[in-house]
């Protein structure tokens, strides 16, 4: 009987010390769900910075969080914008899409109008056009 308990915490512990070297559910190559590729990412300030270009115009709006998960083989992305100005403000965002050789892996989109109310938040979010593209980068643009 002893030597049954000895076992289950023999095991329990190898168990333990196998699985406590893992963060969570995440993939290697990915952070919250979202393409890294070799990048080091340590949090979600460094996954917006890799994810986000600014094109034209530079606009005080921030991205403050990007999230991934795959539909099928699309890759589904939410980005949260953040307006803390006193003013409302208008910017322009894409996606531009890339495939696992670093190529566009879809045509160039067309540029997508928003007003973000002062001191607010807004969702954007999208689906790949292709299962062949494998990253992205959120594009956003001043229209002011």
């Amino acid at each position: 009987m002893n030597r049954t308990w000895t076992s289950i915490a023999v095991l329990a512990t190898a168990l333990a010390a196998g699985c406590a070297h893992q963060k969570g559910f995440e993939v290697p190559g990915f952070a919250y769900g979202c393409p890294i590729g070799d990048t080091k990412i340590g949090s979600m300030d460094d996954l917006v910075k890799q994810k986000v270009v600014s094109e034209g115009k530079r606009t005080t709006i921030q991205p403050t969080e990007i999230r991934c998960t795959m539909a099928g083989d699309l890759m589904k992305v939410d980005a949260n914008l953040n307006n803390d100005s006193s003013t409302a403000k208008r910017i322009a965002y894409k996606f531009r899409w890339i495939d696992r050789e670093g190529m566009r892996a879809w045509d160039e989109e067309a540029w997508k109008p928003l007003l973000i109310y002062d001191n607010s938040n807004l969702m954007v979010n999208t689906v790949s056009p292709t299962n062949k593209a494998a990253d992205f980068r959120l594009i956003l643009r001043s229209q002011e």
